[in-house]
């Protein structure tokens, strides 16, 4: 994948000045937390990857693409695979990196380059964390066959966007009566049995967690400090664990968030949006990699919500197979507060699941639906009580867990592919992006964007 032409030059240099700073800052990050929790990789090994990752990433600036980097995080993934060292111990690595780098290059770079480096930053590490985690899947998948046949090649896999999978850990989700205490006690010892089985590490800083309960997968979203915006480390680490699930052949996959949060989700993560002249929601978007990972994934995806949903996450928790609720759910599409043109596909989810002017009345005013309206509209399959959340959803998901998970991938696809794909003529989708470019090029949008980082009303002049 090509990366920006304008500010390699610049980065390199300051690359070249911070390598021991940035090196060293992120190594005694690992080290700390190898004290607090232990990590698999002894501190040597932990300063061979670090290296070598931002002589990688020095590489991919200096060439001016991705492709330096892929190679080397196959090799790596297998590796520590053959080691017994957990993906997320590896992630962990590249997630620490990223969260430095990014510190010491937003202090020598002005203004207005700063999101610019920061996605060219999250392009590259994201790359890598694309073909680690691919290698991981295939390992872990045929377990049994020669090394040189279980790697991935490079190739595009998910757009490039989509797969920068920081901070995922596989840990225990507990109960908690905030979202639905029922059945807890037991789930929580089953979670702390699988994972002192698997050896799964716990990441205190991870903004996504994954348990597995039998044959049901759960995703937890934690990122309280966002209220679990979906950036590019939340979406990538969602379509990580999904990948790691799907090798490990879960049959269910439940997504929540964090017990206590009255946020489910708050969409996506405003201060990741472009600030114009570039499509705000192209297919390398990683939430839009996050919603066909979901759509894709060969099995049911259950959203289980307490609390409001905005934005794009209503095109997630849509995304989703099915939907349980309790009386906290509300959900709102909100890309007009922002002057935001949504893209085509996704207007494609909703106009699958609701009625053309109901879709248009929540894109118009932004407001949002509450549990029972959403329930009488089936946006949500199940309303329950807040205190039956839990069991009520886990009840589904092992219900479905027992069925032919070969019957139900074929099913899935074969609706999917039915709904999502709708013929249009090639001049009608280039008048549609046209309009659209006009929107995300305009005052306005910029106008929405800056409104919602001052916390005040936007004034819209339509131009």
């Amino acid at each position: 994948m090509e990366i920006s032409a304008q500010l390699p030059a610049e980065i390199s240099a300051v690359l070249a000045d911070a390598r021991d700073r940035v090196v060293g800052e992120a190594l005694a990050t690992l080290n700390e937390r190898d004290q607090a929790g232990g990590l698999a990789s002894s501190p040597a090994e932990r300063r061979q990857d670090m290296e070598h990752l931002f002589e990688l990433i020095q590489r991919c600036v200096h060439e001016g693409h991705c492709e330096p980097i892929i190679g080397p995080s196959q090799q790596m993934a297998a590796d520590h695979f053959a080691a017994g060292i957990e993906i997320a111990e590896v992630q962990t690595a590249f997630t620490v990196l990223e969260d430095v780098l990014w510190r010491h290059l937003a202090d020598a770079v002005s203004g207005d380059q700063r999101l610019d480096t920061l996605r060219l930053v999250n392009v590259i590490l994201g790359a890598g964390r694309d073909a680690l985690a691919r290698t991981y899947v295939s390992l872990a998948s045929h377990p049994g066959d020669p090394l040189q046949g279980q790697l991935v090649p490079p190739g595009p896999g998910p757009a490039p966007g989509v797969t920068e999978t920081g901070g995922t850990s596989e840990t225990r989700t507990g109960g908690n009566a905030g979202n639905g205490g029922s059945g807890g006690s037991a789930r929580r010892a089953e979670d702390e049995r699988g994972a002192a089985g698997r050896g799964a590490a716990s990441d205190e800083h991870s903004v996504v967690h994954t348990a597995i309960h039998g044959q049901v997968g759960v995703i937890t979203l934690d990122d309280r400090h966002k209220r679990n915006a979906i950036g590019a480390r939340m979406a990538n680490s969602i379509v990580a664990a999904l990948g790691s699930m799907q090798a490990r052949k879960v049959r269910t996959v439940v997504i929540r968030a964090a017990a206590g949060m009255s946020v489910w989700s708050a969409g996506h993560d405003i201060d990741e949006l472009p600030r114009g002249r570039r499509d705000p929601l192209g297919y390398d978007d990683p939430l839009e990699g996050l919603l066909r990972a979901i759509r894709t994934f060969p099995a049911p995806v259950v959203a289980m919500v307490h609390g409001t949903v905005w934005g794009g996450a209503l095109d997630l928790v849509l995304s989703c197979d099915l939907v349980t609720a309790d009386e906290t759910a509300s959900f709102a599409i909100t890309p007009a507060n922002l002057g935001l043109p949504y893209n085509t596909t996704g207007l494609l989810h909703f106009v699958g699941r609701l009625p053309i002017n109901l879709i248009k009345e929540m894109f118009f005013t932004a407001a949002p639906l509450n549990a029972r309206e959403a329930k009488e509209l089936m946006v949500v399959n199940h309303l329950v009580p807040t205190a039956e959340l839990e069991a009520a959803t886990f009840g589904l998901a092992e219900t479905m867990a027992a069925k032919s998970p070969m019957a139900m991938a074929v099913i899935k696809e074969q609706l999917r592919v039915l709904t999502d794909y709708q013929p249009i003529a090639a001049q009608v989708y280039e008048r549609l992006q046209g309009l659209r470019r006009q929107a995300y090029d305009s005052s306005d949008y910029l106008e929405g964007l800056k409104a919602f980082t001052e916390k005040r009303k936007p004034v819209f002049r339509g131009t």
